[in-house]
């Protein structure tokens, strides 16, 4: 019995040290897809948010509308979670597709709605011909001609500026993953401080 207890206590450890070996190395070893593209948008409360801005620290892009109906709720609870856990070293930037509708004060609302932390999650709007060059050229995602034909992905842009994953906002197993990634970074960067 006694040396039942040993092992499992050895590979409790040894599974240990291997859990916390692989979510270190699992954002190296992502991609460095394409450098992400250069904006300066609009965000809600009126100010402006250039993509330097957000040099330093990673950071999610999504696009999305406020009176969409369909995958914008979901992926914006989403991220309105992963803000509340990673916001104090991690942004968001969400960019509106509808701008002739989502003017700042229907985003400052749908701020308000989602529990946007300001100068944690930006929800952003440019004219459609820049958030469509955006989308389709800079992140390498849909095409949103109209509204309902944005994507419903995330898109992970690391420190230096790089596209490094997308993740489907409706898909559990894809935002678990962008979580897990966004929990190494947190916990890599507590090291680096002690």
């Amino acid at each position: 019995m006694k040396h039942h207890i040993a092992a499992f206590a050895m590979f409790t450890a040894l599974a240990a040290v291997g859990c916390q070996r692989s979510s270190e190395a699992v954002w190296d070893e992502l991609p460095r897809i394409r450098q992400a593209p250069s904006f300066v948008v609009t965000n809600y409360d009126g100010q402006q948010l250039s993509s330097e801005q957000l040099r330093s620290r990673p950071w999610v892009a999504s696009f999305m509308f406020a009176t969409c109906q369909g995958v914008c709720p979901i992926m914006n609870r989403h991220v309105a979670e992963l803000q509340q856990r990673f916001g104090e070293h991690v942004r968001f930037v969400s960019f509106s597709v509808d701008p002739e509708t989502d003017s700042l004060p229907v985003l400052a609302s749908y701020a308000r709605e989602y529990g946007a932390r300001p100068g944690v999650w930006f929800i952003t709007r440019t004219t459609l011909d820049s958030v469509r060059m955006l989308s389709r050229d800079g992140f390498l995602l849909s095409d949103p001609k109209t509204p309902d034909l944005h994507s419903s992905r995330l898109a992970l842009v690391d420190e230096q500026g790089q596209i490094r994953g997308y993740f489907n906002s409706l898909d559990t197993a894809d935002v678990a993953r962008l979580r897990q990634l966004l929990a190494a970074y947190v916990e890599r960067k507590r090291e680096t401080v002690q």
